[in-house]
């Protein structure tokens, strides 16, 4: 899929020809995301398309939505407004008729299950954590302040498979 060309039809139809094409460019790294604005010096900036938007069923759709989107940051950008998600970013957005959100993130399995001894909670994360304690606990025995009593345990293959729900299977 031509990236020039989606921006190119976006461009004409809602912002009069008057964007200058940024660099435009595909992303194997983006997952939960499906594209983002980069800005990067006044006369430059960059817009990058998750690839994994090619392999779904309706990826031209999906891309043209995400490019609308990541579009509507550059213009604010490119006249020196905010260009995050305010009140004139949700004004375009929906005149254009293109979403807010992601509808196809890619969901990554949890790996990892850790848990407090003391309250017995069971935390699932993807990566392996540094030395960390249970919120819950530090904020009940220790006014929220960080203790060792409170220090969360990597659980065995046993007890994670006794955590983990199907929908956490993936």
């Amino acid at each position: 899929m031509d990236l020039n060309r989606v921006f190119t039809e976006w461009n004409l139809k809602y912002f009069r020809g008057a964007l200058p094409v940024p660099e435009l460019r595909w992303n194997s790294r983006l997952k939960t995301t499906a594209g983002r604005f980069i800005p990067q010096t006044r006369s430059k900036a960059a817009i990058e398309i998750a690839t994994y938007l090619l392999s779904l069923a309706d990826a031209e759709a999906l891309v043209k939505d995400t490019i609308g989107h990541e579009m509507i940051h550059y213009w604010l950008w490119l006249k020196r407004k905010p260009y995050g998600h305010t009140a004139e970013f949700y004004k375009l957005m929906n005149e254009m008729g293109v979403s807010r959100y992601n509808p196809v993130p890619i969901h990554r399995p949890f790996k990892h299950c850790y848990i407090c001894d003391e309250c017995g909670q069971k935390i699932m994360v993807r990566k392996r954590l540094p030395k960390a304690a249970c919120a819950e606990c530090c904020n009940r025995y220790s006014e929220g302040k960080y203790h060792s009593d409170y220090t969360l345990r990597l659980a065995s293959e046993y007890e994670i498979i006794s955590v983990i729900t199907p929908d956490q299977v993936g």
